[in-house]
């Protein structure tokens, strides 16, 4: 597996750890620390491909949507999910890891099948595909968010949980508009 998100923190808390194990005979805290980057790392990994995946189906979206509706909330996604991919630059870089060069193999699949609608039926499946992702994506910011024991990387992860939670509030209302199931919001901690 790629690096670790903080290699640098996790030495220096490993030879603090084992400085400490001579004097107090407790378990090691490494191991959570540990766990806690993989899990930084796992997290950053599949947010960096949501954001190329979120970009891919966006771009597909200005090019079939007749909706005025459905075409700003693509261009948001775009502009927003670079963003986020820049934010998260630094971290991916820490721990090894190369952005994405293409869609995930799902959002291929889900390309294939919005690539054969058009109108009506292309637009709500979009939403639709739309509403179940980022409501998703929010749950995966959230747990992120409260899990990660590294400050500058937490805040990073709370300022997209904010931009993902803006974007399934946008696409709810786009939904509720096109007679399209929303997703429920989860309230702020």
């Amino acid at each position: 597996m790629k690096s670790t998100i903080f290699p640098a923190m996790l030495a220096l808390a490993v030879i603090s750890t084992a400085a400490s194990a001579f004097a107090q005979p407790k378990p090691p805290a490494t191991r959570d620390q540990a766990s806690t980057a993989r899990q930084d790392t796992k997290f950053l990994e599949k947010a960096n491909q949501g954001n190329v995946d979120e970009i891919e189906l966006a771009q597909l979206a200005l090019q079939k949507s007749n909706s005025d509706d459905v075409k700003n909330f693509a261009q948001r996604m775009i502009h927003d999910h670079n963003m986020l991919m820049e934010n998260m630059k630094q971290f991916a870089n820490q721990a090894g890891l190369q952005p994405p060069s293409h869609p995930s193999a799902a959002t291929a699949a889900a390309k294939a099948r919005l690539e054969a609608l058009s109108g009506e039926a292309f637009d709500k499946a979009y939403i639709k595909a739309m509403v179940q992702d980022h409501s998703k994506d929010l749950a995966e910011f959230r747990t992120e968010a409260k899990t990660t024991g590294y400050p500058a990387f937490k805040s990073a992860v709370e300022q997209g949980e904010q931009v993902v939670r803006e974007h399934l509030e946008m696409i709810n209302q786009i939904a509720k508009k096109n007679g399209v199931a929303p997703a429920p919001v989860p309230a702020g901690d």
